[in-house]
């Protein structure tokens, strides 16, 4: 805040200075006092502080009284230049001006610091002037900081009052070294953006892919951010075996391993808020555990009768050279010559053969008459169920098909060729599903579950019988619902039969066949969808583990107990029983016997090796086959054979000529004895 200077005549001053010192010696104020004793704002109280602020009224009176004579007796200047803007001002307590009017209020500081401040209605610079004589603080103020304020401040420290009456008129401060600025709102937030950067953060991505993060953080990015991400990883499993393109890089052979990242240059303060979203928004995905159970039930039941009646006259079956297996059926002959001149003749129904093999056969054979009933009822009872399990992250497809593929041969034929190409038919269980899951533990499911027969026929063509459902569906996590079923009855009834003579009630049945038929089938789907939250499921995991692991050593004990396998695993179990007892010469002889019986019984020959305190090793007489390690070994300072094995130089025994009739067998190699267990196992000498 600035005061123009007062400027009276030569007379005006010697007044004015007269009526001053008078003053000051009333008031017992010595004329060598300074200006700023004649407050009472800021320091403490005096005896006389009723006289001292007179005195500041009549100061200030006389102030104006010289103003207005000065402006009286100054000649108009209407070339004067407007004066030129002055900088801010250091609001230092020994450097600040005297202003017009003294400020009213109070500021003390504490030893720690510790701020008591009351103004009221007092302006902002003054105020700023209070604090800095009392802080011994250099504050400077811009121009533009201009307001009254009114405050009761008890024990805050320096910058928390600083911000409140700051704050209340739109301004505020940054420390800068030794100085403490203040600038209005808009003057922080302009030199702020002119100091800040841009910096660059790496920001790695654990579980979404930087194509999916992309979208979501570019909104968050001021107007010179930018990002780049990695390239995503080739996608699915396809191989050059699979896709018939013959290119490798269908599997992904160049894709990144290091995973997904994003790389974002801006201000730190978008940076915080981009690490902040991705915090959120790249977390574990979670998953379904969908089980989908299929029932058919299929009942086929079959009735079928037939008669057969064969009446021969003029001559009977002897004479016709007739054959009958056991009365089940007859078989007549050629008629003789001499019978051709009599009256013969022949009556016969055939409805036997509309009845399939097998059920019950009754015949009755008498010289010109014979009579054959069948009789079948065929009740077939399928019921299948398939019940697939298959595990997903979510959003995922999975897809899971047990069942059998058949190849069959289709050709297509142009103008000018014929081209022959293998299709292929997938029969069984097949369950292809999409899970979308809510946080309300309500999981929406595309399903497609299905259940198939088929194969080929015998012109290789194709044939299928299928129970599948397409769907989408809401379930709760854990709840199994039907999501579809079928319900189906096909009745038939076929009866052959001789004209008029087969409607005849009760002689009738004797010239006709009768074929019912019932195909009854049932089909039921059940869906049950489960959240997998980690431990429980991850417990029933470890207990079907354990359980294909009992299944697995079960059928292994099915074996005969005299094969090469079921004895090598007896000796070994014998072993550790007779090591469990401290009997470690059985258990060597047990671990070499099973070790023996079945080289590939690894633990075995680990148990040997720990009992004989030694690796067994045999040269393979191949220069070739170690080169590589034998550098490697050589170039790391660690001359170590591998497995154990002796390497040169050998020590040779002194006086020791000619070769050794030593024996090849491993028990008489230089090492431990028998029955010691060392603590380690550790290469020989």
């Amino acid at each position: 805040m600035t005061h123009r200077p007062i400027h009276h005549g030569r007379g005006a001053r010697i007044v004015l200075l007269g009526l001053t010192l008078a003053l000051m010696a009333a008031l017992g104020v010595p004329s060598g006092a300074p200006a700023s004793d004649l407050r009472a704002a800021g320091r403490s109280p005096t005896p006389d502080s009723s006289a001292i602020s007179g005195l500041d009224d009549i100061v200030s009176t006389l102030a104006r009284v010289a103003e207005q004579m000065q402006a009286r007796s100054a000649p108009p200047n209407p070339t004067a230049v407007p004066a030129a803007p002055t900088q801010p001002e250091t609001l230092r307590a020994d450097a600040l001006a005297e202003p017009t009017r003294p400020p009213r209020g109070e500021v003390s500081v504490s030893p720690a610091g510790i701020v008591d401040l009351h103004v009221a209605n007092m302006d902002v610079t003054d105020v700023l002037r209070l604090i800095a004589d009392q802080t011994r603080m250099n504050i400077v103020a811009s121009r533009g900081v201009q307001g009254a304020v009114s405050a009761n401040l008890y024990g805050v420290t320096l910058d928390k009052a600083l911000d409140v009456i700051l704050s209340a008129n739109g301004f505020g401060f940054r420390r800068e070294g030794e100085f403490i600025r203040v600038y209005t709102v808009d003057e922080l937030a302009a030199i702020e953006e002119r100091e800040r950067r841009p910096a660059a953060r790496v920001f790695r991505l654990r579980y979404v892919t930087a194509r999916d993060a992309e979208p979501v953080l570019a909104p968050l990015l001021s107007q010179v951010g930018r990002m780049a991400k990695t390239t995503p990883a080739a996608s699915g499993l396809g191989s050059s075996a699979t896709t018939g393109s013959g290119s490798a890089g269908d599997a992904g052979g160049d894709s990144s391993a290091s995973g997904e990242a994003l790389v974002v240059v801006d201000y730190a303060e978008h940076l915080d808020r981009i690490a902040d979203v991705l915090r959120d928004f790249d977390v574990r995905p979670r998953q379904v555990l969908v089980e989908a159970t299929i029932l058919r039930a299929e009942l086929n039941e079959n009735n079928a009768l037939g008669i057969d009646f064969t009446t021969v006259g003029g001559i009977d079956f002897s004479a016709l050279n007739s054959v009958s297996p056991a009365a089940q059926s007859i078989a007549t002959g050629l008629t003789p010559n001499a019978a051709l001149q009599n009256t013969t003749f022949t009556a016969r129904t055939g409805f036997n053969q509309n009845v399939p093999a097998g059920g019950f056969t009754f015949g009755i054979i008498k010289d010109q008459i014979s009579l054959f009933i069948r009789a079948l009822e065929q009740i077939t009872d399928i019921t299948v169920l398939a019940n697939p399990k298959i595990l997903a992250l979510n959003k995922q497809r999975g897809e899971v098909i047990v069942g059998r593929r058949d190849g069959y041969l289709t050709t297509t034929v142009t103008e000018t060729t014929a081209v022959q190409s293998v299709e292929f038919l997938e029969t069984g269980t097949r369950l292809l599903f999409r899970p979308y899951i809510y946080d309300d533990g309500q999981i929406r499911m595309e399903i497609h579950p299905e259940d198939s027969t088929g194969g080929l026929t015998a012109a290789n063509l194709p044939f299928k019988q299928t129970t599948e459902v397409t769907t989408n569906i809401m379930v709760r996590d854990g709840h199994t619902i039907l999501i579809g079923g079928l319900f189906r009855e096909v009745s038939s009834a076929i009866r052959s039969q001789m004209p008029l003579l087969g409607n005849i009630p009760g002689i009738g049945a004797m010239f006709r066949s009768t074929n019912d038929a019932l195909n009854r089938e049932e089909i039921i789907i059940l869906l049950t969808v489960r959240i997998v939250k980690g431990e429980p499921e991850e417990k029933l995991a470890e207990e079907l583990r354990q359980d294909s692991e009992r299944y697995r050593v079960g059928q292994r004990r099915q074996a005969r107990w005299f094969g090469r396998e079921r004895i090598s695993q007896a000796h070994y179990h014998w072993a550790l029983d007779h090591l469990e007892r401290g009997d470690t010469d059985r258990a060597l002889w047990d671990a070499n016997m099973a070790a023996r019986l079945d080289p590939q019984q690894v633990p075995a020959a680990e148990l040997r090796e720990q009992l004989l305190g030694r690796r067994s090793w045999d040269e393979e007489c191949s220069s070739l086959r170690h080169t590589l390690r034998n550098l490697i070994r050589e170039g790391s300072g660690k001359p170590e054979p591998d497995f154990g094995r002796p390497a040169p130089p050998f020590r040779i025994p002194e006086g020791f000529e000619g070769p050794a009739g030593a024996s090849d067998d491993d028990d008489h190699v230089d090492g431990p004895r028998r029955g010691s267990v060392p603590a380690k196992l550790e290469p020989e000498p």
